[in-house]
């Protein structure tokens, strides 16, 4: 396993995973509570976030709201929870052009919206209304307003509308708010009013710690 690197400046050096895990345990071992605390509450912001992610959006992949997920950084006298979400779709990029340039990695899941008020869905055809837009079809060549086709020509090249698909109100339809702001954001400040508390109280005891040496 490849240790770790650490640049300041121009200088860096690499820290091995044996020396990584003892000052890693070191730093539990002076302010353990407080790592405590802190992971405690990145980890409960993290899972609520994944279970009321569908609750909110419709569940398609499922990538979204598996990708949300938390990390507890140390770094010097800093030590910080964060909630992330690592889910990646191939997005177009506008600033970007030429072949093979246009497209780019991106953690779409920061963007998702629920659904807003007038928000609409695509809902296939039963039997007879497909047989609706046919005959709709043969007398006007063209299919009715709020349908939509995924093909004009079916299998055999022949004329006609395939996959036919109405237009319908998108029943988990609402606000339209970020998605990511209404989970994590948003519960993350008045998590931290809560914990201010148990957070007090783990840092006073670290601290009593560190004036005695461990």
């Amino acid at each position: 396993m490849a240790g770790k690197r650490i640049t300041v400046g121009r200088a860096s050096t690499t820290i091995e995973p044996g020396l990584e895990r003892a000052i890693d345990q070191l730093v539990r071992d002076l302010a353990g509570d407080v790592v405590d605390v802190i992971e405690g509450l990145t980890e409960g912001l993290a899972e609520n976030a994944q279970k009321e992610w569908y609750n909110n959006v419709t569940k398609r992949s499922g990538n979204s709201g598996r990708g949300n997920d938390y990390r507890i950084e140390v770094r010097g006298d800093a030590i910080k929870g964060i909630v992330f979400n690592d889910a990646k779709q191939r997005m177009r990029d506008p600033s970007r052009s030429g072949p093979g340039r246009g497209r780019v990695d991106a953690n779409y899941a920061y963007y998702v919206h629920r659904p807003g008020p007038f928000s609409t869905q695509l809902q296939r055809l039963n039997i007879e209304e497909y047989r609706e837009v046919m005959r709709y079809y043969r007398a006007t060549g063209r299919i009715p307003e709020g349908m939509v086709a995924e093909s004009m020509k079916d299998s055999r090249g022949r004329n006609r509308p395939v996959g036919v698909s109405k237009s319908v109100a998108n029943p988990q339809r609402f606000d339209g708010k970020n998605l990511w702001k209404l989970l994590v954001l948003d519960p993350s400040k008045q998590a931290i009013k809560v914990s201010l508390s148990a957070l007090d109280k783990a840092m006073t005891a670290s601290g009593k710690r560190f004036a005695k040496g461990g």
